[in-house]
């Protein structure tokens, strides 16, 4: 069994081999991903179920999203430790063991851990490895490989939306919940493919670590911290549709299987969003950066507007643009995300994103229910979280402060290092904001200039790097 596995796993980068690996691991984003981003089906019935308010009902949602996203640098420990075969058949068997139990439970409270808990953990771990398996099994592809892994979930919310809605509809939520564990059981076996280590093949193998690698020194880097923050801000907007729009819909007047087939467009264009974003960045006239900030204020501001729609194709036309805008920041988010560090790191980096997105991602949520239960309407809570989206297009600017200083730092180290004739070292320790370009033409120009002790080759290097480094 063990040398079929060695077998199967053997890969080259950029291979047939790689785009099936990448449709595998694209139907666990579907049925994980966008079951989680389809939970909105299950509101308004958990809150007739249990008899609850819009505020405790909107915690079982926010619970796994938080869950997934503070637990996301432990689960970027386990990733490092165990590599992306384990890491993928947990999450998913831990997803399907939350829905199982979840079925039971008797109250809303015990549903949170039963289910929002367990779920959450499982969710982690395979939304964690998704960019991963891009950087694994890709290099000259790999944003393109990226948008497909993250279409998922627009393909999950698209498919599973109303399928969840029929099946709740004639089996109830409790029976639906027990389809999905069998289903999410089925689809842990797609992790058998992947390959055990987690090394790309052109790299040395490494040995794996004894303890959980969280990367802590990551968390000095201000660039990074920016990242951190537009995240976080990005989430607190983000949730408020998926959880909340079958519901408004109902209460302006349209039934909920209507209100449901919105997830299709939702879907359709989420997918559209990833995929266009993976596309848009493999260009190199086109930065990552002005993605992220673009797509997020147009996402904030379809928040906002949600408040005039009073009509079922007002909802459809506000659904397209706040699904494609948040497929584009999800794609273009994880690129900048992934740059920003070293490929040993990537995993540490994207986990500490999560992380901090986790406190926003459960107090969202129920802090707009329980604005729209005070309120008696959407209109204030809908401002709120729409703002919040706007605030996070603007959170990047940062980045340039950050990256003039850093340009700052490289020409006085350039300096003194020429100064003192340590031309050998400046390549390592003088030039690292260059954070792992990839160009290989760069760095031989790099290394002959100080060779050459040229001050003027080193300005053109310094506006090279200032052009190619992503951050």
């Amino acid at each position: 069994m063990d040398l079929f596995f060695r077998k199967v796993s053997s890969y080259k980068q950029d291979s047939v081999w790689s785009w099936f690996i990448c449709f595998c691991y694209t139907i666990c984003m579907i049925f994980v991903d966008g079951l989680t981003f389809s939970l909105g089906v299950f509101f308004p019935v958990l809150m007739d179920s249990f008899n609850e308010s819009r505020e405790r009902t909107a915690w079982f949602t926010s619970i796994v999203v938080s869950v997934m996203c503070f637990t996301s640098p432990a689960s970027g420990g386990l990733l490092n430790r165990f590599g992306i075969r384990t890491s993928t058949i947990l999450g998913c068997l831990l997803c399907s063991s939350a829905l199982a139990m979840g079925s039971f439970v008797p109250t809303i409270v015990t549903l949170y851990i039963a289910f929002s808990l367990p779920f959450g953990l499982g969710y982690a771990l395979i939304n964690l490895t998704s960019p991963i398996i891009a950087t694994h099994y890709f290099r000259k592809k790999r944003t393109i490989a990226l948008g497909f892994l993250m279409a998922g979930q627009g393909i999950g919310a698209m498919t599973l939306a109303p399928t969840t809605q029929a099946l709740v509809d004639v089996f109830d939520w409790r029976n639906t919940f027990r389809v999905f564990a069998g289903l999410l059981a089925l689809t842990s076996l797609t992790g058998w493919l992947l390959h055990k280590g987690i090394t790309p093949p052109n790299e040395p193998a490494e040995v794996a670590p004894k303890a959980f690698q969280l990367n802590l020194a990551l968390l000095r880097k201000p660039a990074l911290l920016v990242l951190m923050l537009t995240r976080s801000v990005y989430a607190f907007c983000r949730l408020t549709p998926y959880v909340y729009l079958i519901k408004y819909s109902n209460d302006v007047g349209i039934p909920a299987d209507k209100g449901a087939t919105l997830f299709m467009f939702i879907g359709v264009f989420a997918t559209i969003g990833r995929l266009g974003g993976g596309f848009l960045c493999n260009l190199k006239w086109i930065k990552a950066r002005v993605l992220v900030q673009a797509s997020a204020f147009a996402m904030g501001t379809s928040v906002i507007l949600l408040t005039l729609a009073k009509t079922y194709g007002a909802l459809v036309a506000i659904s397209i643009v706040f699904s494609a805008s948040d497929g584009i920041w999800n794609v273009t988010f994880l690129i900048e995300c992934l740059n920003s560090v070293e490929e040993s790191k990537q995993a540490s980096a994207f986990g500490f994103t999560m992380i901090s997105a986790g406190v926003f991602a459960l107090g969202g949520p129920p802090l707009i229910g329980f604005i729209a239960d005070k309120s008696g309407n959407y209109i204030a809570a809908f401002i709120t979280a729409g703002g919040a989206g706007i605030v996070a297009s603007l959170v990047p600017f940062l980045l340039v402060c950050v990256n003039r200083g850093s340009e700052r730092n490289v020409v006085t180290d350039i300096e003194d290092s020429i100064s003192l004739g340590e031309y050998g070292d400046v390549t390592e320790r003088q030039l690292q904001l260059q954070q792992r370009s990839g160009d290989d033409a760069l760095e031989h120009k790099r290394k002959s200039s100080i060779l050459q002790g040229s001050k003027q080759q080193i300005n053109d290097i310094l506006d090279i790097v200032s052009r190619e480094t992503v951050l």
